[in-house]
């Protein structure tokens, strides 16, 4: 028989809890631009929203830092099926309007 810490095996939750504090999960954003639901890459504090792709010479979607540069959803639905599109993970914030503090939708 081993005395060793190895040994012991956490209860999941706990080391759910522990790997956040690693991973250095942001707070949410104090304000946002417009009224909407937006796209937020909560690990790197980015937001979805459209940025100019010079090698395919158009404008598509791309992870931007500002939110006057996110995409406003009109609806919940709308943000959350954009959400299942990426690998990164994300939340879906909701902003009652401009410089209202947002509200964590899912």
């Amino acid at each position: 028989m081993s005395d060793s810490n190895d040994d012991i095996v956490k209860p999941r939750d706990t080391v759910t809890k522990e790997r956040r504090k690693v991973d250095g999960i942001r707070k949410v954003p104090t304000s946002l631009a417009r009224t909407g639901y937006v796209v937020w890459f909560h690990e790197h504090g980015e937001y979805l929203g459209l940025a100019w792709n010079e090698s395919a010479a158009e404008i598509e979607r791309a992870h931007v830092t500002d939110a006057d540069h996110a995409i406003y959803f009109e609806t919940f639905a709308q943000a959350a099926i954009a959400c299942h599109k990426f690998i990164s993970p994300c939340r879906v914030l909701h902003s009652p309007g401009p410089g209202e503090r947002p509200k964590l939708m899912g």
